[in-house]
């Protein structure tokens, strides 16, 4: 997504800090790539939250049994399971026999807002405990994937920060992330006449998914990072002259 700025108000803040206009626009980046990876789906920052978000959102719909059960009642005519609230009588797209099953089944049935929408029980689905926890390592992974790649691109560009504060993504910022950082990458573009530019990129395949990070989601990331980067020139500027 591309970012509009107040040119004016970021020309106050940086020259009151003694900060060219480049250098609060790698600010500004490197905020936004932290907001990125806390954005992605599941959102947060915590490891033990992103966690149980996506076993939440895993088993929102669906419920696993131990695969010798999951048979049982497969293999019946009409198969049917008691799910907490009702009972459904299982059609073939709600009986899932694979790891990929599982994922779909999750996947396309978010809202607008990237969040699992709550089915009533006769649209649930099942699936054996040994696939549940086959689904649930991956997505661990992706989130890890996907969220550490913004950091990277953050700490990329965070290289091109100068000056007695430069920006920053942190070390212990979203630590468990920050091995997938070399899927992440930015390039910032200097100009002497007319705007600068920063691109922080993904390389993380995930991202492409609508669903894990969107345009909306971008878009909210640049809001943040504006807000944020205003907030620590303020300090930082109240910090100098008091």
């Amino acid at each position: 997504t591309t970012a509009k700025i107040d040119e004016k108000g970021m020309r106050k803040f940086r020259k009151l800090f003694g900060e060219s206009s480049n250098q609060a626009l790698i600010r500004y980046g490197v905020a936004v790539a932290r907001g990125c990876a806390v954005l992605t789906e599941p959102r947060g920052r915590s490891k033990k939250q992103i966690i149980q978000n996506i076993i939440t959102g895993a088993k929102t719909n669906i419920s696993d049994v131990p695969a010798r059960t999951f048979n049982q009642i497969v293999k019946r005519r009409n198969p049917s399971f008691m799910f907490k609230g009702g009972v459904a009588h299982l059609s073939p797209s709600q009986i899932l026999e694979s790891p990929d099953d599982v994922n779909d089944f999750i996947e396309d049935h978010r809202g607008k807002d990237g969040r699992v929408r709550r089915l009533p029980p006769s649209k649930r689905a099942l699936t054996k405990t040994p696939v549940m926890n086959k689904t649930l390592v991956r997505r661990k992974k992706l989130a890890g994937i996907t969220k550490g790649s913004w950091l990277g691109a953050g700490m990329a560009l965070a290289k091109k920060s100068r000056g007695p504060s430069p920006a920053r993504i942190g070390k212990n910022f979203m630590k468990w992330a920050q091995k997938h950082s070399d899927k992440g990458r930015a390039k910032y573009v200097k100009r002497t006449l007319g705007k600068s530019e920063v691109h922080l990129i993904s390389d993380a395949p995930a991202t492409l998914d609508t669903n894990i990070f969107s345009k909306r989601t971008a878009k909210e990331a640049t809001r943040n990072g504006w807000k944020q980067t205003v907030q620590w020139y303020r300090r930082a500027v109240k910090a100098s002259v008091s």
